[in-house]
């Protein structure tokens, strides 16, 4: 609705508000999804102008082309959120959904059948993977120290690899028990209310987050700012804080490294929690507490399985 507002024709009071009302409209979404609809958008508005086709409003008809395009090269899980990119612009503009025609649901429905939709998953870095992945880990300096943090802790809490990224020192608390880390901002958590996760100290403390976090901070002197801060070429540390994507290529390299077979990635940490507490028999309630699902049905989606034959169905049947 506030796209059609003209400024124009408004006071200078009532412009700026506007204005600012379209800004707090934007941060309703998080920045990631604003990055990635922005991408998403381009990539539509570049097979539109092949096509000589307007995109705002678009024809459903082209829409319907764009997905069958899309099919050629691109998975379920992506089209369906370029699709909802197209959607989300045409309602911030108070235009008619072309996602909606029945002949573009048609044609996706027909791709999701014909391509299936499971989702590409990254395979869980349980425990016992952690501490091979930990092994791996080259060096004993500096920067061996913060990635041994950094695993131990994306473990310990669950984390996304955006959580970790984020992590200031003033999120951190240590005390007699071990670590309390407040998570501010997640993915499920756009309004920031903020969880807090008690991370305990451990008899092993080659597996202990706690620890290792503490070591990190005392090693690299930092007492302020970001957690997890970027390396130079030449191995000094810097003041800015590391990407999301920096933990997922840790835990890809590492991972190499050590020989693990599987496709791991930053959320193989979180998958591994889940996946560990479930199979050791930890409560869903304790999981969650930690995980901050919001449903069981949700955690249940990241519980991976290892071993397909364990506790089989048809052995308890046929013994």
């Amino acid at each position: 609705m506030l796209a059609t507002i003209p400024t124009t024709a408004l006071s200078t009071e009532l412009a700026e508000m506007v204005d600012k009302a379209r800004e707090y409209a934007d941060a309703s979404k998080a920045s990631a999804t604003r990055k990635a609809y922005a991408s998403d958008l381009a990539d539509f508005h570049a097979f539109a102008d092949r096509h000589s086709a307007p995109t705002l409003p678009a024809d459903p008809a082209l829409v319907a082309l764009y997905v069958t395009h899309l099919a050629e090269s691109k998975t379920v899980a992506t089209i369906k959120r370029r699709l909802v990119a197209i959607a989300q612009t045409h309602k911030a503009a108070s235009l008619a959904n072309p996602v909606a025609h029945p002949k573009v649901r048609e044609v996706f429905k027909g791709i999701a059948r014909t391509k299936g939709v499971a989702q590409h998953r990254k395979a869980a870095l349980t425990d016992d993977l952690l501490g091979r992945l930990l092994l791996a880990l080259p060096g004993t300096g500096l920067k061996a120290k913060r990635d041994r943090a950094l695993l131990l802790l994306g473990f310990a809490c669950a984390s996304r690899r955006s959580e970790l990224a984020a992590l200031d020192v003033e999120d951190l608390a240590f005390d007699a028990r071990g670590l309390a880390v407040t998570i501010r901002r997640s993915k499920t958590d756009q309004e920031g209310k903020g969880s807090i996760i008690g991370v305990p100290f451990i008899p092993n403390a080659g597996l202990c987050a706690a620890r290792a976090v503490r070591a990190w901070l005392d090693a690299a002197r930092i007492i302020e700012g970001p957690v997890f801060r970027t390396f130079s070429k030449g191995g000094r540390i810097q003041a800015n804080r590391i990407d999301g994507r920096d933990v997922a290529r840790l835990v890809q390299k590492v991972a190499e490294r050590a020989g693990l077979d599987g496709d791991f990635g930053g959320h193989s940490l979180r998958a591994g929690f889940v996946t560990a507490a479930a199979q050791k028999g930890a409560s869903f309630a304790a999981i969650q507490a930690v995980s901050r699902h919001k449903t069981v049905e949700e955690l249940s989606k990241y519980i991976r399985r290892a071993d397909p034959f364990k506790d089989a169905a048809l052995s308890t049947i046929l013994g």
